[in-house]
């Protein structure tokens, strides 16, 4: 099948597009800076802008997928320049006759997280990246209809593991910094007991969506995570063992809210049951070098 992949060249992009290839495909990215595009045998890069998108690079293709995010720190009108840009890619898609399109959503459409969550929990952005991601799917939803396009999101969780490729971006919650930062220093790392999120490895999340691209799933929206959270307390301790480091990691009693994501959908409908705790380790790793 031929893929054409947005944000292909990006730290979760680099697995994606490794991971279609390897599945036979062929396929596609678009990439605003060429000379920053890591080269995979099977890839071909075309330079391109999603805010000046051209409906005709989309020509002789069957699949979309759309993961890249046009965004930035602080709330400004990029987030509204993303949601335009999702709509007329999605309509472009349309127009040149792609059978599927897949969108990388986020979790983030479902905070404030409540304790039990599952595909069909409320949404109810409660930031922008949320609310960016949410209005997405809306667009997606939309022209799944009017164009009669197969179309599915999948809701990734913060995505964990070493680059996909030699020289391709990394990515990482900024936690993980502080946490590194602290075990390089030796001295105390503060973690408060239980806190922890339900990651996805980088190489089982792209799995997922290649299953997906050749599943007859249509107009799913699926959630992409571990079953169980890792805490921040056990990355702290891998931390300091993998740096060989004197820190000590300091555990607090208190309070905090958790959410948990029940994914037995993805289990049901793909037959997939995520575990990032060995990617979790090349990400640390990764980390840690980028530190020294």
């Amino acid at each position: 099948m031929k893929v054409f992949v947005t944000g292909g060249t990006g730290y979760f992009g680099a697995h994606l597009a490794r991971e279609l290839v390897a599945g036979g495909h062929e396929v596609t990215v678009l990439a605003r800076n060429l000379a920053k595009a890591p080269r995979l045998p099977g890839v071909k890069v075309v330079q391109g802008d999603l805010l000046k998108f051209e409906e005709a690079a989309l020509d002789g293709h069957q699949a979309l997928i759309h993961n890249a995010l046009i965004w930035d720190e602080r709330p400004t009108e990029l987030e509204m320049k993303d949601t335009r840009a999702a709509a007329k890619l999605f309509e472009a898609a349309g127009k040149c006759g792609i059978e599927q399109v897949i969108y990388s959503s986020a979790v983030a459409v479902h905070r404030p997280f409540l304790p039990k969550m599952n595909e069909d929990s409320p949404i109810r952005p409660a930031d922008y990246y949320g609310a960016t991601k949410a209005a997405g799917e809306t667009f997606l939803w939309a022209a799944s209809h009017q164009f009669n396009i197969r179309c599915n999101a999948i809701r990734l969780g913060p995505v964990v593991g070493a680059p996909g490729l030699e020289g391709a971006p990394f990515k990482s919650h900024s936690q993980f910094f502080e946490i590194a930062n602290g075990a390089l220093a030796g001295g105390e790392i503060v973690v408060t007991k239980g806190d922890g999120r339900q990651f996805v490895s980088a190489q089982d999340a792209a799995k997922v969506y290649r299953a997906l691209l050749e599943s007859d799933l249509n107009r799913q929206a699926l959630l992409c995570t571990d079953k169980e959270p890792t805490t921040w307390e056990s990355i702290a301790r891998l931390s300091v063992e993998l740096c060989g480091s004197r820190s000590r990691v300091v555990v607090e009693e208190k309070p905090v809210p958790q959410g948990h994501f029940d994914v037995s959908k993805l289990k049901k409908e793909l037959g997939f049951t995520l575990d990032s705790s060995d990617a979790m380790r090349g990400h640390i790793e990764s980390v840690l070098h980028s530190l020294k």
